[in-house]
């Protein structure tokens, strides 16, 4: 395969073949540690049996590990399409996944339906090799979804979206490749990197690059802890104490965090500032990071630095480094990709975007991101929100909600905060919080912060858990249109929910408040 990841593997094998590639722990809690030249030996033997086993299409569902990322190389290395399934997919997700893709091979910790083991066979004696039945491969429907893998493809990496239903996207060594050097190029700079920790799961795109890939093209050590050993169960539960021991025990210099995760790390800095002492560079994404969050962890010493990117576009676009940094954006353009603004806000990608969707190549130069932003003239991107879920008031305002609720998360009280106020004279936000008069004071503090056109007028407090989560995605995503589409029945009946909310007021003239329970 003509990748440049596994060339720079090959390299490190030859000239450095006893430094320690990938560190983590078995399922028996011992101790893996895996070389360079033990890295490629292992990414060849199992490239060689998908081979010999006439792989189309090898699927990995299995929780972070060493023998993870040697079943992608493996992949990589005999030019197979890699689909990783995330652990916190629903079983409705999964089924979609693997019937969109016709995976043939299912490198596994969990069997799943539709495949049988191949006894006796184990990536570095800990992840299992599923054989699809059959009964299920001999279809005709099977045949048909095969070709939904668009030519060139190595990596589908499945993004569940805002509405929770997965979507392929399609993705040739080039994308990896191109991504890859640039990140890699970005932070060569930071002296004295040695290792990084991955904390998200290397089913997600960003995770997967920057914790599998840039590290090993920079022959640098990743420490591959599973998902419990760094405190995080599905795909948003938590446990900060867990995360400080492997951090402690780990000492990495690198890390890739969301705005949520680096929030956690600022408040156990406060009490432990050993904790984050060894880190140089923390990259951080999914979200727009508030400046003021950035001045934060900087000050509790923490190195992040805010990024921006996107699937369709090989998951990073631009980033802010040492070198390179400006607070408050999304970084600066990586090279292998140009970056324009449309004249109605919205930001267009061109070079490093992906193949397409499975069974949709993407035939346009540039690519429409469905995000809003700005560019300024030294090349830094400024992201401002979700062109879809943008709100035009009856004044005619446009506003992101996404702004608002981004600079909202510097107040504990706002930690679950949505805006809303399409077509209305003034902006509302729902919210649940058992501190009502400290999340009171947190918006008046918020509302300080903004001009006056975007300032949040009245607080609708939800009452029960169940409300609120039909609110969000499985991803945990904000569901808008639900949101708006509620809020406005509240707000003209509020009498028929009295058990479900509280409406609270702020009149921002003569700073009063208004309370109907």
């Amino acid at each position: 395969m003509n990748s440049k990841i596994i060339s720079a593997l090959s390299e490190h094998a030859q000239h450095q073949g006893d430094k320690a590639a990938f560190i983590g722990r078995n399922h028996d809690g011992s101790a893996c540690v895996l070389t360079y030249r033990q890295l490629l030996e292992q990414v060849q033997k199992y490239a060689a049996y998908f081979q010999q086993h006439s792989a189309h299409c090898v699927a990995i569902y299995a929780e972070n590990s060493p023998a993870w990322l040697v079943a992608d190389l493996a992949a990589m290395y005999a030019g197979i399409p890699c689909i990783p399934v995330p652990k916190f997919f629903s079983q409705q997700q999964i089924d979609h996944v693997l019937s969109q893709t016709q995976a043939d091979l299912l490198i596994h910790d969990q069997l799943l339906d539709g495949f049988s083991e191949a006894e006796g066979e184990k990536i570095c004696g800990e992840l299992a090799i599923g054989h699809r039945d059959l009964a299920a491969a001999s279809s005709a429907e099977s045949a048909i979804l095969s070709e939904n893998i668009l030519p060139g493809t190595v990596k589908i990496t499945f993004t569940s979206g805002s509405t929770g239903h997965p979507e392929g996207v399609c993705l040739s060594q080039k994308n990896l490749d191109e991504v890859t050097l640039s990140l890699a190029e970005g932070i060569r700079s930071c002296e004295g990197l040695e290792k990084h920790l991955v904390m998200l799961p290397l089913s997600t795109l960003l995770e997967n690059i920057t914790g599998g890939y840039v590290p090993l093209y920079l022959g640098v050590t990743s420490v591959v802890p599973d998902g419990r050993s760094v405190g995080l169960s599905g795909s948003s539960q938590f446990d900060a104490l867990q995360w400080m021991q492997t951090l402690l025990e780990s000492r990495p210099d690198t890390m890739v965090l969301t705005p949520a995760l680096l929030h956690a790390l600022v408040t156990l800095s406060q009490h432990h500032a050993e904790v984050v002492s060894s880190l140089k560079f923390v990259a951080v994404g999914g979200a727009h990071v508030p400046k003021a969050v950035l001045e934060q962890a900087r000050r509790a010493g923490i190195p992040a630095y805010e990024g921006y990117g996107l699937s369709e576009c090989s998951s990073v676009v631009a980033l802010n480094t040492p070198q390179q940094d400006r607070p408050g954006s999304s970084g600066k353009v990586l090279p292998h990709v140009q970056v324009r603004i449309a004249d109605d806000g919205e930001i267009w990608v061109k070079d490093g975007i992906a193949l397409g969707y499975l069974g949709q190549p993407f035939a346009q130069t540039w690519l429409a991101t469905g995000d809003l932003g700005t560019l300024d003239g030294q090349g830094y991107l400024y992201v401002r929100g979700r062109k879809k879920n943008q709100i035009i008031t009856s004044f005619g305002r446009n506003i992101s909600p996404e702004w608002i609720e981004a600079e909202a998360q510097h107040w504990e009280a706002l930690r679950h905060f949505f805006v809303t106020g399409e077509s209305q004279d003034r902006l509302s936000a729902v919210l649940v919080s058992n501190d009502v008069q400290g999340a009171i004071e947190a918006v008046q503090a918020l509302n300080e912060t903004l001009p006056d056109y975007a300032q949040v007028c009245q607080l609708i407090f939800i009452k029960d858990s169940e409300t609120y989560r039909s609110f969000l995605t499985a991803n945990q995503r904000p569901r808008r249109a639900v949101i708006e589409q509620q809020t406005q029945a509240w707000l003209n009946n509020p009498g028929l929910y009295r058990d479900t909310i509280a409406i609270i007021t702020l009149n921002l003239t003569i700073e009063t408040l208004e309370v109907s329970l």
